[in-house]
């Protein structure tokens, strides 16, 4: 989850540029997650400095300089590049909150540059005019994930929507910072940053990769096969961007990567390569430009077809019931014994236990007999107090584990009263984390979920069922590797905006008649054989032949692989 740090000025000390110098320790685990620093591989920072530095007399800056790694290959790269170290000493700039960073810097000799040449600060509270613009911005910003991004969240999305980027609350802090730092970027200048591969995917991300083109002649962003960054779950990219200050949009395109050793001849390629792919300007997903051409021409082809549609148009997508507690609230059948029938619904609380494309009411039975939790504890101020009598020992648990005082608990009255949808139970059930495919299924066990699990209902004159077995083809399977993100260990994750924005092509009242046999082969895990089934109504609708259809279901199984593969911790 990321990256180096903010920061910047201190004391003055004599200039002393070390054959090795001293990189900052790493923070504790607490201090680290709170500033979001994972220090850069040397290796990492070389690749991407070597590329923004090209002149003798180039300036550089790392605005999150914590470990001194991008500054040190700044200043080897000025050296290899035969600038004389009185130079470099006028050449080199950095940025850090921490003290320990700092520290090191001092102890290293680095603090002795230039007054004002490393500044103690927030990096959001450093305006561009109190720096000299710069040839090249190296580094990696501090990846604080909204949650935590308190402090200078408010002044970081204010200077990111003062640069014309609107930023939701979910952005983490690296989003507003690489718009902030293209501030410090001198005309034609280049950028280099380790960035989360959220840049790939999140909605937010957006914005910033396509205020990147506005500010930015030629966009790059290498992108690893397997993950290559020790000590972070999240999967990171290298951007790389040149020429601040042509107009016009630039074009993004991604540069697929062994290791990190393959980046600079894959860049060099990339950069003389014509490309044969739809113009990606920071619109729709990069991801795609992994597929192989064919494949993305089909895809942008077939997502502009006037008969396919996003799944938000025909169905909504929401989070399910946020207890506080699931275990507390969502209870197995012995748990539940003694407590009165009024106050027990059925409900699933894991994808797990969504097996298939339809969740039957023997399937929930099922589960409970097998010991799972599938009873939701549904009271409000309104029970009647003898049907309420039966659960106070249980609420007398919770409060001695002072359930009651967790935030979701607390904000409630009383504590244990749980926001039930109004509408009950969902049409149809979708798992949105899923080490394999996401799978929807209809709810004909009329379960309530919890935030484990999204609820999907659909829009009048759409008929569920049709839905259910529909969603397994493969164009839709695809659109899923897309939209959704891929977290640690390779998981997909969907989000409610990520699983409405799905493509689905026409789905035809006959599905229905399909869905015990594609809830069979979902059930096998066999997800191939229920897109077979399907392929042909939904995709043989829009005109596709077997190649067209092969052509999708390789693009899904290349995507699902390079996800599953970057899971893998680097080695």
């Amino acid at each position: 989850m990321s990256y180096e740090q903010l920061a910047l000025p201190l004391s003055v000390e004599t200039v002393r540029f070390d054959p090795v110098i001293n990189l900052a320790p790493a923070p504790a685990p607490s201090r680290q997650k709170e500033l979001g620093a994972f220090y850069t591989p040397p290796a990492m920072a070389r690749v991407l400095t070597n590329w923004a530095v090209r002149s003798p007399r180039d300036r550089a800056l790392d605005p999150s300089f914590g470990g001194l790694v991008f500054l040190a290959a700044a200043r080897d790269r000025l050296r290899e590049l035969g600038a004389q170290d009185d130079a470099i000493a006028k050449q080199l700039f950095g940025v850090d909150v921490d003290g320990d960073a700092h520290a090191a810097a001092r102890e290293g000799g680095w603090l002795g540059l230039d007054r004002g040449h490393f500044l103690r600060e927030d990096f959001f509270s450093v305006e561009s005019s109190r720096l000299p613009p710069f040839e090249a911005l190296i580094g990696n910003p501090p990846y604080i994930r909204y949650q935590d991004f308190n402090g200078s969240a408010s002044a970081a999305r204010q200077l990111a929507l003062d640069a014309g980027v609107k930023l939701t609350g979910l952005a983490s802090s690296w989003a507003p910072f690489v718009v902030h730092a293209t501030s410090f970027v001198a005309p034609g200048g280049r950028l280099a940053q380790v960035l989360p591969a959220e840049l790939l995917h999140a909605q937010y991300a957006r914005e910033v990769v396509q205020f990147l083109c506005r500010e930015f002649e030629r966009i790059f962003i290498a992108v690893f096969d397997e993950r290559v960054f020790p000590g972070a779950l999240e999967d990171v990219v290298l951007l790389f961007a040149e020429g601040r200050g042509a107009k016009g949009m630039a074009e993004v395109r991604l540069v697929p990567c062994a290791s990190v050793a393959d980046v600079e001849q894959q860049l060099k390629e990339a950069g003389e390569a014509k490309s044969d792919r739809p113009r990606a300007t920071g619109n729709g997903r990069l991801l795609s430009q992994l597929l192989p051409a064919e494949a993305h021409r089909l895809y942008d082809r077939t997502a502009a077809h006037r008969e396919v549609h996003r799944l938000g148009e025909i169905a909504s997508v929401d989070i399910g019931i946020v207890t506080g507690a699931n275990a507390f609230f969502v209870l197995d059948q012995d748990a539940a014994a003694e407590m009165h029938s009024d106050l027990l619904k059925p409900a699933v609380a894991k994808a797990a236990q969504v097996a298939g494309a339809r969740l039957s009411a023997q399937d929930h039975r099922e589960l409970l007999h097998r010991g799972q939790r599938g009873l939701m504890l549904v009271a409000d101020a309104g029970t009647p107090a003898e049907v309420l009598a039966s659960v106070q020992d249980h609420l007398a648990r919770g409060e001695r584990a002072e359930l009651h005082e967790r935030y979701k608990c607390r904000i409630r009255d009383p504590w244990w009263a749980l926001p039930i949808p109004q509408q009950g139970a969902p049409d149809l059930l979708l798992t949105y984390c899923s080490n394999e495919h996401p799978r929807l299924a209809l709810n004909d066990a009329k379960v309530l979920n919890t935030n484990t699990i999204h609820g999907v209902r659909v829009s009048d004159g759409v008929e569920a069922r049709v839905l259910a077995a529909g969603f397994y083809n493969s164009l839709t399977l695809l659109s899923a590797e897309l939209e959704g993100r891929s977290y640690g260990g390779g998981v997909l994750k969907l989000e409610p905006t990520e699983a409405e924005a799905l493509l689905l092509p026409p789905l035809p009242l006959e599905l229905a008649a399909l869905l015990p046999a594609v809830d069979q082969a979902v059930r096998a895990r066999d997800i191939d054989a229920a897109a077979e089934l399907v392929d042909p109504l939904t995709l043989g609708a829009l005109g596709f032949d077997a190649n067209d259809i092969t052509r999708l279901r390789l693009a899904r199984r290349q995507l699902q692989l390079r996800r599953k593969s970057r899971g893998r911790k680097p080695a």
